[in-house]
């Protein structure tokens, strides 16, 4: 399914991979602000070594979401994720 979603999506161009949610909420709220259109394709990978069956130590958020955008946005995108 996925080698499909990526052959007919408009979305080809990865500008971006953030690792946590709150990276990820950065770069989305910076692209969303310049008016750049994109979409988001996430994987998870869960941390098994670090974590007990009480939660007794905090996990840490592993999740990598990988950010594409049109190749006629790419300029653009950069751009507003970069901008300082």
């Amino acid at each position: 399914m996925n080698f499909f979603l990526t052959l007919f999506s408009k979305y080809k161009c990865l500008v971006y991979t953030a690792f946590g949610h709150e990276q990820y909420l950065q770069v989305v709220h910076r692209l969303s602000a310049h008016g750049v259109p994109f979409r988001t394709r996430s994987h998870l990978y869960a941390n098994r070594f670090l974590s007990d069956s009480a939660g007794m130590f905090p996990r840490e958020d592993r999740t990598q979401y990988d950010i594409y955008v049109k190749k006629e946005d790419e300029a653009r995108a950069y751009q507003a994720i970069h901008k300082t």
